[in-house]
């Protein structure tokens, strides 16, 4: 398919695409069948061209390529290794659950993405530059995100910080109580200081990533550096995976764009190690983390790399299985977790005036409910298009995943020439978790989003160049 032929005709193609779905729908129930399956991904396959064929192909390094790649690896790694190569999981009845719902859960994902597609190839609206260049501010967020971030350390405590929780002596993997919600703060409050920080610095860039890179504010530097090392060799990637990829995100906006065999080279390097690192996390910290992990990524296979979000398929099989058949659809009262989480302790007090289960209002933990009771030894998390359809069903992926569509190409276009910083924000946020968004709840980055904005408004101030004092302003 030529590109430009792509681009005039996409929304018909995908037109077909979904055509092609509702015609090949399976029933809720039926016994597993490799060549329906290896239909239904085909059509996918197909989208994934289209969309690809019919943007900007100058930069790869963007929002919906991590979206798409965390999305197909958690909701279609195992239909896409069974279909076609007849590959199973070792432990088949906790990923398949009941494997006479994989085909119509497979259907499920391939819908909620192409109807992703739909909504951000939808809009195609551009900016026009900005008339002013803006000067910001942020020394007041520096310096409260950097005494956040030491008084987690001290409150942490020394099951986290010794990485003792990854080799199964108790512990959490962020503190406790107060040093909860400071990690929760120096992470936005790092998010917020790198959008601002490289968006404001952008025009420095001279040719050498490198040294552009160092030339950025020592302090922020100091304290972002000190995080990666120190998360990493604890055992904790999704941290400073989230800040790299924001990271990369903004750089690849504004500074320099990347070429797609960048990109692969990024993406694989970047899914070994952090494989390694996990796998190395139960026995070793510090620098032995990687000798000890790498022993054991010898022995296993190419497709280990994805395997630990590729599992999260498991939560989409275990919520079909019981609802509705099992339970009426939650109508919106899975997501009131989330819809409280930017209040701190506002779940525990919504709990204790409703007499409600904590399971009762988050789909992880309603899923972790529905595989261990009461008394679970671990969570097991969620994804997005099962967060979606035990709150409202078929309609709700086909709506929600079409509107998350059109949210981050709006996001993506506004970050072509930003009127505000709150956009570069949003596409720094969202950007650095777009790999792990498809296997968390589609409202998990709410907290995350106004505590940003609010961040911006009392902690940064922006003044336009050119203009006197009077028009210095908060945003």
């Amino acid at each position: 398919m030529k590109s430009n032929f792509v681009q005039k005709r996409a929304s018909f193609l995908y037109i077909i695409c979904l055509l092609i779905l509702f015609y090949l729908k399976p029933a809720l129930s039926t016994p597993l069948n490799g060549a329906l399956m290896s239909s239904i991904l085909i059509v996918y396959i197909f989208a994934i061209v289209v969309h690809f064929l019919s943007n900007d192909k100058s930069n790869w390094l963007r929002l919906d390529v991590f979206f798409l790649l965390g999305f197909t690896i958690v909701h279609l790694q195992w239909p896409i290794m069974y279909a076609f190569s007849n590959i199973i999981p070792e432990n088949y009845w906790r990923i398949f659950v009941d494997d006479q719902l994989v085909n119509y859960t497979t259907w499920l994902s391939v819908l909620g993405g192409v109807f992703f597609l739909i909504g951000f190839n939808l809009l195609k609206t551009k900016k026009k530059p900005l008339s002013f260049i803006p000067v910001y501010n942020y020394k007041k967020l520096l310096y409260f995100t950097v005494i956040s971030f030491v008084m987690f350390l001290a409150l942490a405590g020394s099951s986290f910080l010794s990485g003792s929780v990854y080799k199964g002596e108790g512990g959490g993997t962020a503190g406790a109580g107060i040093s909860k919600y400071l990690a929760l703060l120096y992470q936005v409050g790092l998010t917020v200081l790198t959008a601002i920080i490289i968006y404001q610095n952008k025009d420095k860039y001279k040719g050498n990533l490198f040294k552009w890179f160092l030339g950025l504010d020592k302090m922020y530097l100091s304290v972002l550096i000190v995080y990666v090392l120190l998360f990493l060799a604890i055992g904790d990637r999704s941290g400073p995976l989230a800040i790299s990829l924001t990271i990369l995100i903004l750089i690849a906006n504004f500074v320099r764009k990347f070429k797609f065999y960048e990109v692969v080279i990024i993406a694989v390097v970047g899914g070994v190690l952090m494989t390694i690192i996990g796998l190395g996390r139960s026995e070793s910290s510090g620098i032995d983390i990687l000798s000890s992990g790498a022993d054991k990524y010898s022995n296993n296979t190419s497709y280990d790399t994805t395997l630990e979000l590729a599992n999260s398929y498991r939560t989409l099989n275990t919520g079909v299985a019981h609802v509705p058949e099992k339970h009426d659809y939650f109508y919106g009262s899975l997501w009131v977790a989330d819809l409280l989480s930017p209040l701190p302790f506002a779940q525990s007090l919504y709990l204790e005036i409703t007499d409600k289960e904590s399971y009762e209002i988050g789909t992880a933990t309603y899923i972790t409910y529905l595989v261990y009771g009461k008394n679970s030894p671990s969570g097991e998390g969620t994804s997005i298009i099962v967060d979606i359809y035990l709150n409202f069903g078929l309609v709700g992926v086909i709506f929600f995943m079409f509107i998350l569509g059109l949210f981050l190409k709006k996001i993506s276009l506004e970050n072509k020439s930003p009127s505000s910083i709150k956009w570069v924000f949003l596409i720094s946020i969202l950007g650095g978790m777009s790999l792990y968004y498809s296997r968390s709840s589609y409202l998990f980055v709410l907290r995350d989003v106004i505590w940003g904005i609010l961040f911006l408004k009392f902690f940064v101030k922006i003044k336009r160049r050119g203009y006197d004092e009077k028009n210095t302003t908060y945003l």
